[in-house]
């Protein structure tokens, strides 16, 4: 499997390079990152000789930030090497996305980047949301489950920031997503489910990923995804190195807000932390 990018500056690079794991950095990994486009950009478009202001790039749209650079689509594909649970917020005082670690699962307490655990939401089930303070209340709708999807991402047709097309090949390059809507919360974890059903792990197929738009009360328009199994992907022995690389970003990222957790909760390292960063990369992803 090809982990290369066809764009200047990145030709040649390993994934762990592209990550920025393969050797220590001050500013940490570099792996890029996809993202919905929740606002529409504006731009100006040239008609019988007259500059219009008009949308370019719509709600729905992929954003592909990859370091200084950025590229958009309209559909792409993902295959999902692994995935994991965070707790997020932003911290609009600060400018700061608050997060909890990196874990399998969010139902036991995950130590965070301010020093606590869980970004202050309580952990479990909420039996009577009424009885809740209303403070408590506010901490658990500003906290975001997010599901931090790493994979490689192809994508067919690419655009500039103009909305025009431009030729850039992505493919099988390795990147994050972040999902954070449940509608398509729902449609990853089906997509991924009938692979299950088929004996299938998630790295032998594509998902075909499109946006879908939805209308909001105040008129307003967002954007969620649904995803689809696409074509199946015969494994590699490069895979398996790409499957270590992520579990090794997945590390790092821990370590740093480990790090973050300790410094702001003014304790040292105890033998539970030490034990839960370990446990975090204990994964069930089967090897090739």
């Amino acid at each position: 499997m090809s982990t290369e990018l066809s764009v200047t500056g990145h030709e040649g690079k390993s994934l762990a390079e592209l990550m920025g794991v393969s050797a220590p950095t001050s500013s940490g990994p570099t792996i890029a990152r996809l993202n919905l486009v929740q606002s529409p950009m504006m731009g100006e478009i040239e008609v019988n000789g007259k500059k219009l202001r008009t949308e370019v790039i719509g709600v729905g749209a992929f954003k592909i930030t990859m370091g200084d650079d950025t590229y958009y689509a309209n559909s792409v594909k993902l295959r999902v090497f692994t995935q994991r649970q965070q707790w997020q917020r932003w911290n609009s005082d600060t400018n700061e996305m608050e997060k909890s670690v990196l874990a399998n699962s969010i139902s036991s307490d995950l130590a965070d980047s301010i020093g606590g655990f869980n970004l202050g939401r309580p952990s479990g089930y909420i039996e009577d949301w009424n009885a809740l303070p209303e403070k408590t209340k506010d901490i658990i709708r500003s906290v975001k489950r997010v599901k931090v999807v790493m994979g490689s991402l192809t994508v067919d047709s690419v655009m500039n920031e103009k909305g025009e097309t431009v030729v850039v090949e992505i493919n099988n390059m390795p990147v994050i997503f972040d999902v954070k809507n449940r509608d398509s919360l729902k449609s990853l974890d089906s997509s991924l489910a009938s692979l299950h059903r088929k004996n299938l792990l998630p790295i032998m197929s594509n998902l075909s990923i499109d946006s879908v738009i939805g209308d909001l009360p105040n008129g307003n328009q967002y954007a969620y995804f649904k995803s689809a199994v696409a074509d199946m992907v015969e494994l590699s022995d490069a895979d398996n190195q790409t499957l270590q690389d992520f579990l090794e970003l997945i590390s790092y990222i821990n370590t740093k807000i480990m790090d973050l957790h300790h410094e702001r909760s003014g304790s040292g390292m105890s033998k539970e932390d030490t034990d839960l960063v370990s446990s975090i990369i204990d994964v069930d992803e089967a090897p090739f």
